[in-house]
């Protein structure tokens, strides 16, 4: 058998394979578009209620988790700070004899001062806590 011969045999025979099946993909592409044409207003509705129940689900599971979840955030943040206002109140309380001038007067201002700042902290995160949880309590 010839060398183009058998180019042109293999050819003929892609572009009709490649035909038929170009064919065949239309007609099953329209049969399927019809068929979910009919069927469009029945998923239409499950999309609508899918998001509904989507939303409603948010709003009975997911509102009362975040609230949970920012109300202890807020209250261990509040809780890390306190444990170092301890921490810098009890440097400051130790080193209260120098608090007017002495060799650790520097450290005492500074222990004060980081003491305070750990405090407002502290007291700043039960605020936010007290401010969330009462604002929730109205909204119910």
């Amino acid at each position: 058998m010839e060398a183009n011969r058998v180019g042109r045999t293999v050819g003929i025979g892609t572009r009709l394979l490649g035909r038929v099946l170009r064919d065949k993909t239309a007609e099953t592409a329209a049969r399927t578009t019809a068929h979910v044409e009919k069927q469009a207003p029945v998923y239409k509705e499950r999309g609508r209620r899918l998001g509904e129940g989507s939303r409603r689900f948010g709003h009975a599971v997911w509102t009362p988790f975040a609230h949970a979840s920012r109300i202890l955030w807020l209250e261990i943040t509040g809780l890390f700070f306190g444990v170092f206002t301890v921490f810098f109140g009890g440097n400051v309380w130790r080193l209260r004899d120098d608090w007017a001038g002495g060799p650790s007067h520097h450290r005492f201002i500074l222990y004060a001062f980081i003491t305070l700042i750990f405090f407002y902290f502290t007291v700043s995160s039960f605020i936010r806590v007290s401010r969330h949880s009462r604002a929730h309590r109205k909204n119910r």
